[in-house]
């Protein structure tokens, strides 16, 4: 594949994504989303994390506000990300309540709000990592902003262990990516966990 044709297998397969989800209905995509979520919190890595950066979803993505509430609840460093688009930098802020620190973002995606402390990549334990895609060695396709890939590798340098959370549908043979597309550690859906070499 050359690198010309990445861009537009990307394209081509978050349309596919998309499609997928849209047979959905609302109530069952919820019902899968929240399976998939209980399935990630019950993970030993991410029961053992003190510091966990998880992420407020978009409407078309597994909704993680119970997952948000529910770290809280038990007593977890919680930090969401919170996204500079003049200089393509990703930072991760600590909240304490998730409506009363949260606003929406310049993409429209809820982003903790001014004044709340900042976390360094080294200090976060496990980092949630959104994405539309994703195969068995755990690649991921993002939305294309590549916020996420340069955040990974200096949280990956500190330790942090990296998931994200899908539907089975969103489970594809391959995921096209170049050499900046980090793969995240695991991937849990609804039915399943894939760790990344364990294919």
């Amino acid at each position: 594949m050359s690198d010309g044709d990445l861009p537009r297998r990307k394209r081509e397969l978050r349309r596919e994504v998309a499609a997928r989800l849209g047979t959905l209905a609302p109530e069952e995509f919820a019902e899968r989303g929240r399976r998939a979520l209980e399935r990630l919190a019950a993970l030993e890595e991410y029961a053992g994390a003190g510091g966990v950066l998880l992420y407020a979803s978009m409407p078309d993505e597994i909704d993680t506000a119970w997952l948000i509430d529910a770290a809280l609840a038990g007593g977890k460093r919680v930090l969401l990300p919170l996204c500079d688009g003049s200089r393509d930098e990703m930072s991760a802020v600590r909240i304490g309540d998730r409506e009363a620190d949260l606003r929406p973002g310049r993409f429209g995606i809820l982003e903790p709000r001014g004044g709340l402390p900042a976390c360094a990549p080294g200090e976060i334990d496990f980092v949630l990592v959104p994405g539309r895609a994703f195969d068995a060695e755990c690649r991921r396709l993002g939305r294309g902003r590549g916020f996420y890939d340069r955040f990974l590798s200096e949280a990956a340098s500190g330790g942090a262990f990296s998931a994200a959370v899908a539907l089975d549908l969103q489970v594809f043979p391959e995921v096209p990516a170049g050499d900046y597309d980090l793969p995240v550690d695991i991937v849990v859906t609804e039915s399943r966990e894939l760790r990344a070499g364990r294919s």
